[in-house]
């Protein structure tokens, strides 16, 4: 029988015999392991296809989370988003009514007279006489309410739509009063429920240009 000697010499001449073995039997790796390190320490299978699961989870988890986060996100709705949504609901559905009919231009009037009334401005309607058809292009009668606060002489327009053609009679109809009354208009202000027009910031932004200022409903609640 070979000695330990010459087996050893036999090993370390031919390592191929060596790697034979340990395919052969890979639990001898193991038991080496076992005589460096303590064998608490060494983790078996198990516990290395437990930790994979562990690891493929918590991918799993943070990659749910994300999207749930992204989801967020997306649906997540600032205050001014809300205000402006308040803000675009109440004039559609002011709007809707008095496109319907179911508020009638008189009564529409009527009603945001009182709110200014209960703002401290008192609405006088002047109903004057166009003779030269300066206004809407033919001799008429021209209905102008107007609202006297603090010395300040106010023309007041009160209607359920502004149109893009009502710019250009309103300033009409304060060049007119101006003329006719020999006073000065220090303001033009002009309450509608909404805007009929494709471009209602257009309309807006020019109707400020001309020195008419376009209040909305939800402006007439404002503090």
């Amino acid at each position: 029988m070979a000695s330990a000697e010459e087996i050893k010499k036999i090993l370390m001449e031919n390592p191929s015999i060596i790697a034979d073995v340990l395919i052969a039997r890979p639990e001898i790796i193991y038991q080496a392991l076992a005589k460096l390190t303590p064998w608490q320490n060494l983790a078996t299978k198990s516990d290395v296809e437990a930790l994979r699961k562990d690891v493929e989870s918590v991918k799993a988890n943070v990659e749910t989370l994300r999207k749930e986060v992204e989801e967020i996100k997306d649906k997540m709705a600032t205050k001014e988003d809300l205000a402006k949504l308040e803000k675009r609901l109440m004039t559609i559905i002011t709007g809707i009514g008095a496109r319907w009919g179911i508020m009638s231009e008189d009564a529409y009037r009527q009603g945001v007279a009182e709110l200014l009334k209960d703002a401290g401005f008192e609405v006088r309607r002047e109903l004057l006489y166009d003779k030269e058809g300066y206004v809407f292009g033919e001799p008429s009668e021209v209905e102008i309410d107007m609202v006297v606060k603090d010395g300040k002489v106010i023309m007041v327009e009160i209607m359920t739509a502004y149109r893009r053609a009502d710019t250009n009679v309103i300033v009409r109809k304060r060049e007119f009063y101006e003329k006719v009354k020999n006073v000065k208009v220090d303001s033009v202000i002009a309450v509608a429920a909404y805007v009929e027009d494709k471009n209602p910031e257009r309309i807006l932004a020019r109707a400020q240009s001309l020195g008419i200022k376009v209040v909305l409903p939800t402006e007439l609640n404002q503090p």
